[in-house]
């Protein structure tokens, strides 16, 4: 088993941690072996049930077996020793013929008398002597038990059986102290077995199959780990080679200043400028990271109802923003009734798009959003002429770090951080964002947030 899981496990296509594999295997290991167990005990408990019931059944009248041990079904019976016993009138023979459809052939009677001496030693279970092949014992008097008698040809035989003490009335005359009673099980024993032997292989078959699925559970549960770990892995490495350029340019700008001790502020200010600007970025930077740090802890929304003059007084900021970069902006908010959404976290988000629409469109462009209400849910589109996005951009542009034109966006002071936020707290809002073009040309996100 070892080298098989070795084997396995040094394959690509199938790596997976031992640990869970081991934790999956032995709770489906303990899961097959416990329900075998019960099903086997079921099985040959319930198997004699109807044979034990039959035994009591017929202990109850010590008479009819007396007399079926020496002389099958005649009413009177006549012992070894020449005592008779008279089962009674009519009516009493009657009741016991109605008990001999219990008894079939096989069934064997075995008489003892007090010191355990077998009486009708001439009955034979199968080709077996009866004195030959039983002792008697006490401690198994008033006991329902399995025993194995071998033949005289080696043949084994299953018997059920039971030996209970019997007392007659004072008028009849006998010796017979105990009887013993035997029904041949050797049918249900054979069923017993087959049956047993299917339901362990089934078990055996199925706890197999469980090895390939505690493999198979083994790598999905892990998935969500390397997927975590992959993003931070990705995380760590974009944000160290963004803080690595501006660091870089600090360094240098600061290197230059040494080169001239003499200089004056004046005659540095270039230098001193590309400075402040490298430390604004980075200071944007390490904000939008420690923001996505706080996102990825979970997003604690808190609805409020609002009306359009939520989106009214935001869009007189942006209005303003716009022409002081040159830019156009138009906004409609079009819904009669009061909307249940995330103040803070829906401005947030508002914000980020209005902000690269502005980056990436050149002066003179127009930029629109609008805000309605369809149905069960509030749409939001923000629309701009600027550069577009190609439909492979389309598919990455939300994830972390992912930025269309790095030299323009570097330029422009972007780092690929803002829409992978706002795709989390329109996600986190139970909404949707999806981009497409604006024609003729431009770009569209659209937002949809229940009502």
């Amino acid at each position: 088993m070892k080298k098989i899981i070795k084997k396995i496990a040094s394959r690509d296509l199938f790596r997976f941690d031992v640990k869970h594999f081991l934790h999956f295997f032995v709770v489906f290991t303990v899961i097959f072996v416990a329900l075998s167990v019960i099903i086997l005990q079921t099985m040959t408990s319930g198997i004699y049930k109807s044979t034990d019931e039959s035994i009591e059944k017929l202990v109850k009248n010590p008479l009819l077996l007396t007399n079926l041990a020496l002389h099958g079904n005649n009413s009177t019976t006549i012992f070894s020793d020449g005592s008779v016993v008279n089962q009674g009138n009519a009516s009493d023979s009657s009741s016991v013929n109605s008990q001999i459809s219990i008894f079939s052939p096989n069934q064997t009677v075995i008489l003892y008398d007090k010191k355990g001496q077998i009486l009708n030693a001439d009955t034979n279970l199968g080709t077996a002597t009866i004195a030959d092949s039983l002792k008697f014992n006490k401690s198994d008097v008033g006991k329902i038990s399995t025993i194995t008698i071998k033949t005289a040809s080696g043949e084994s035989l299953l018997y059920r059986t039971k030996t209970f003490k019997v007392s007659f009335d004072k008028n009849i005359t006998t010796n017979i102290a105990y009887i013993q009673l035997f029904v041949n099980v050797d049918q249900l024993s054979d069923s017993l077995s087959r049956s047993q032997f299917i339901i362990l292989t089934t078990m055996v078959s199925f706890w197999l199959i469980s090895l390939v699925a505690s493999i198979y559970l083994s790598r999905w549960s892990q998935k969500p780990v390397l997927t975590a770990y992959e993003k931070e892995k990705n995380f760590v490495e974009n944000a160290s080679h963004e803080l690595r350029t501006p660091l870089a340019i600090l360094q240098n700008r600061l290197e230059l200043l040494f080169q001239k001790p003499t200089a004056t502020i004046i005659d540095q200010s270039e230098n001193i400028s590309q400075s402040l600007a490298e430390v604004r970025n980075m200071r944007m930077l390490t904000s939008n990271l420690l923001n996505l740090a706080k996102r990825d802890g979970g997003l604690k929304v808190e609805l409020t109802s609002v009306d359009q003059t939520y989106f009214e007084k935001i869009f007189e900021n942006y209005k303003l923003l716009a022409e002081n970069s040159g830019r156009e902006f138009t906004s409609s908010v079009n819904f009669k009734d009061r909307v249940k959404l995330d103040e803070s976290l829906i401005k947030q988000v508002l914000t980020i798009l209005f902000d690269n629409a502005v980056k990436y469109s050149d002066t003179g462009s127009c930029i629109d959003i609008k805000v309605e209400k369809t149905g069960q849910s509030l749409v939001i589109t923000t629309s701009d002429n600027g550069y577009g996005i190609s439909n492979d951009d389309k598919k990455k542009i939300f994830d972390r770090f992912y930025r269309v034109d790095k030299a323009r966006t570097r330029q422009k002071g972007g780092f690929g951080l803002g829409l992978s936020l706002a795709k989390q707290i329109i996600d986190a809002c139970g909404g949707r964002i999806d981009v497409q073009d604006n024609h003729p040309q431009g770009t569209k996100f659209i937002i949809k947030l229940r009502a």
